[in-house]
């Protein structure tokens, strides 16, 4: 499998290349994408890596919640810095302009600016993923949209994980 030979590729080279792009895998529901990912990520954490693993929707759910609270930027601080972050499932969440642009952008820019790997999941292409994050119908949407896509893009290799659902 593609997949499995990236993942091995990219924990080989992880000692002696800590600004490697990360993956943004899609595909069908259950077809495993988390699960591969956990487990090279579960390996790397075992040489020390400092990884933060975080299911997207949830995340935007806890920090709506926890937002006028002293500890929000120390939370987003700490997920923008993870030595590699994983963003779980994205897409799967209701699009507003405070998520995508000063949640996921601020996260984005600085993981960019700093070279660090960023792994992704989600059911939707890259392509559905931008059309999801312009839904708000209005023209300057879609280019903020275009935005995240394009960081992205720079911050990841892009592959598909199709097989029958394993969860049922």
């Amino acid at each position: 499998l593609p997949v499995i030979k990236w993942l091995k590729n990219f924990y080989d080279s992880y000692q002696t290349d800590k600004h490697q792009k990360g993956l943004y895998l899609h595909g069908s529901f259950g077809s495993g994408k988390t699960y591969v990912i956990c487990a090279m990520l579960n390996e790397l954490s075992r040489k020390g890596a400092d990884i933060t693993i975080v299911y997207y929707p949830e995340l935007l759910r806890s920090l709506k919640e926890s937002f006028d609270k002293e500890d929000f930027p120390e939370r987003v601080s700490r997920i923008k810095k993870a030595d590699i972050l994983f963003l779980d499932d994205i897409g799967a969440e209701f699009v507003t302009p405070w998520a995508r642009d000063e949640i996921l952008g601020t996260i984005l820019q600085y993981r960019m600016d700093a070279s660090l790997p960023t792994f992704f999941t989600s059911n939707l292409t890259i392509e559905e993923l931008e059309a999801n994050l312009s839904n708000t119908k209005n023209d300057v949407d879609k280019v903020k949209a275009r935005r995240i896509i394009e960081r992205i893009k720079k911050l990841t290799t892009r592959l598909e994980l199709v097989s029958k659902d394993r969860r049922n």
